[in-house]
């Protein structure tokens, strides 16, 4: 009579076992590495945000761009639009082609900065965007010039992104950045 080996032997089950583990630890081995490179790109994340000041003391009005993320912010472009028009220039450009009719030729522009596609503004960095006044009068004229551009639905988007590519936009109507996909 003939002896019928088991299904299971020693041999088998240890070799189920070790590949059973090998599977266990690729999951494993796979699942760090998502959570490391997620760790990464949180650890360059920019995070722009626009701030104005108004100083009637020294009389000025500032416009910065400032990164508080952890990493730099490469800008990726601009726009700005008023009644639903949109325009692809800087913004004292803007503000000096466009609004004449609101009386900006009497407005002394101290200090203006570009916004070239590439620029990176690091981490903790800033950039002047627009720095108004002077002037009791430059001052109070832009003021009621900004005041009236605002009302007529003044918007500008600026797009960036991260070291990683990741995308975000900030804009003049909207309190923090959105992340576009």
């Amino acid at each position: 009579m003939s002896t019928k080996k088991p299904f299971l032997t020693s041999d088998k089950l240890f070799g189920l076992t070790a590949m059973l583990i090998s599977l266990v630890t690729l999951i494993i081995f796979v699942r760090q590495t998502n959570i490391m490179d997620k760790q990464s790109r949180l650890s360059a994340m920019p995070y722009l945000m626009l701030e104005t000041s108004a100083n009637s003391y020294d009389q000025e009005f500032i416009l910065d761009l400032v990164n508080y993320g952890v990493g730099p912010a490469i800008i990726d472009g601009k726009t700005i639009s008023l009644n639903g028009e949109t325009f692809e220039l800087e913004f004292h450009e803007f503000l000096r082609t466009q609004f004449k009719s609101y009386g900006m030729d009497t407005v002394n522009i101290i200090s203006h900065s570009t916004l070239q596609r590439g620029l990176a503004i690091p981490s903790g960095g800033q950039r002047t965007l627009l720095k108004v006044g002077g002037t009791k009068e430059d001052y109070t004229a832009f003021m009621q010039l900004f005041g009236q551009v605002q009302q007529d639905s003044l918007n500008f988007v600026i797009r960036y992104s991260s070291i990683y590519g990741d995308k975000w936009r900030i804009s003049a109507t909207e309190e923090i950045p959105k992340e576009l996909e």
